[in-house]
Parts: C-alpha cells; structure tokens; sequence
C-alpha cells in the first residue's frame, strides 16, 4: 500500500512520546527532503528485486523503527565500494534521507547519497578555504587505510593524513563513530574536490619529546606491532617508538598488545623517529 494512501492519524494515535517523536522526523524527512541522523547498527542482507538480486543493507533504528540504506544508496559509486567495506560500518554515525515508509510495518528505506550531497552544498555555500579546521567522521576502518565522510565527502585516509608515525594495524588504533579534526590542505567546488589532514591539525608529537622522555630513562608502554625484527612501542599518544629486543631476550616472547618496559636510545632529528630498547615484559 503506498504510504499516501494510509491513514496515519489513526496508527499513531496510540503512540508514546517517544514514538510519535521519531515517526515525525521520519515524515518530515520523507515529504521535505531534510536530513536524519544515526548509528548504523547492523547490515542485513535483502532482496532487492522479484529476480533475487541480493544485496546488503546497513539498518539504524532511531528507536522502535527499522531503517534500511540498501548498497546503492550508501556509496556514490557502489560497485567500487568492497562489500567487506559495507560489513565494516557498525557503528558508523551517517546523514541519510527518508525514501520510502512501509508504516503498517514499522520499516523505512534510506538514501545516504541524497544526504552527502545535502552536505557538500552546505560546504561550499561557506566558500571553504585551505587551512579551516572539519570534522572528520570515521566509517570504516581496515589494516592500512581509514575510510570517513568529511562535509558529504568520502575519503580514504593513509598514515600520511592521519598521524605523524605510520601504524601495521589501524583498526587497533581506530574505530567507527570517532571524529576527529582535520586540516582542510586542498578544496575545489568546481572540481568537486577536498584533501585534508588528520596529523597536521594537532603539534608534531616529536615537539619537546626529548624533555618528557630523555636518552637512557625507562618507559612503560604496550607493543602496537612487529615488523622485520624490529617492534613499535607505543611512547605516547599518536606516536610511537621504534625499538629493538634486547639480547638476553627472543622475538618470541613478546606479541601485539604485550605490556613492556623499554629503554630510550636515540633520537632521530632529521626523520624525527625515536629509538629504544625493550628490556622486559612489565606485568
């Protein structure tokens, strides 16, 4: 039944306070177009079309209603979008647009895309220029790379943009839902184009390093990853310190996530890299 032909008045004559408040935005959104927003809390697999096209779909549930955002209307250009990309987003907060309501089932559909594009215009109504400080919202987070929405943009973010030290794993670093401050470096209306960095919005890390953590003082810290015999340890927030194992020590002992104690041993001005040494596991 389409949903004009329904009488509303009567379904929602018996809601609570917190229902009608939610069925309302949800109206409002579907006839003017206006922006909702949530967090993604699971993807559903549907079928799309009586020939059985499958397809996910992320679900927000503002309170009792259950929106789905199919694949399509997710990602401007979805068949280039990874379906363990999509798998990726819980927990991820989104814009999104009413489309359709099925109201005698208490389920709606959604359009992202229709929201992005919201977004962006409101951006470049602004006249952003290189240097202002966003909001960086992440959706998704794999081994090497971060996904995340800036303004209606999506953007794949490296270590380059996100911190002043490369990490081997960045979901242990990351997660869906966090914001962070970004430095807009290049934005282009008529070529519908941002850049922006994540590290340059804050002070490099290395800036008085050397006083908080002097050559040969011990540091308590947690192992953050392993690469060719060498171990990232991390020293501080964002920042982490390249150390080897000291020699009454094996490889093996230690793992991702182990507690230590390390030694510092040189700075690097020039790379702006410290260097330690891990004498025990710290219990």
């Amino acid at each position: 039944m389409n949903f004009n032909d329904i009488n509303t008045n009567e379904l929602d004559r018996d809601l609570s306070p917190e229902e009608r408040a939610e069925w309302n935005s949800i109206y409002a959104s579907y006839r003017a177009g206006s922006l909702l927003s949530g967090e993604i809390s699971g993807i559903d697999s549907f079928y799309l079309d009586e020939k059985g096209v499958s397809m996910l779909a992320a679900v927000v549930i503002p309170y009792r209603v259950k929106i789905l955002i199919p694949e399509k209307q997710l990602w401007d250009d979805y068949e280039s979008v990874p379906k363990s990309v999509t798998r990726n987003l819980l927990g991820a907060k989104i814009d999104f647009v009413i489309q359709d309501i099925n109201r005698l089932n208490n389920i709606c559909t959604a359009s992202r895309i229709a929201a992005t594009a919201i977004r962006r215009r409101e951006f470049f109504r602004k006249n952003p220029k290189a240097g202002e400080r966003v909001k960086c919202n992440i959706l998704a987070v794999g081994m090497s790379k971060v996904i995340v929405e800036i303004c209606g943009f999506d953007l794949q973010l490296r270590w380059e943009e996100l911190c002043y030290t490369p990490f081997l794993d960045y979901r242990l670093r990351y997660s869906a839902g966090q914001v962070l401050p970004a430095i807009i470096k290049k934005v282009s209306n008529r070529d519908n184009v941002l850049k922006v960095s994540v590290r340059e919005a804050k002070p490099h890390p290395y800036e008085g390093l050397q006083k908080r953590h002097p050559v040969n003082s011990r540091r308590t810290s947690v192992i953050t990853g392993k690469y060719k015999g060498s171990v990232f340890c991390k020293l501080e927030e964002d920042y982490d310190c390249l150390c080897n194992i000291s020699d009454y020590h094996s490889d093996s002992e230690f793992e991702i996530g182990d507690r230590v104690i390390i030694v510092i041993r040189e700075y690097d001005d020039i790379t702006r890299r410290v260097y330690g040494l891990i004498m025990s596991k710290w219990r």
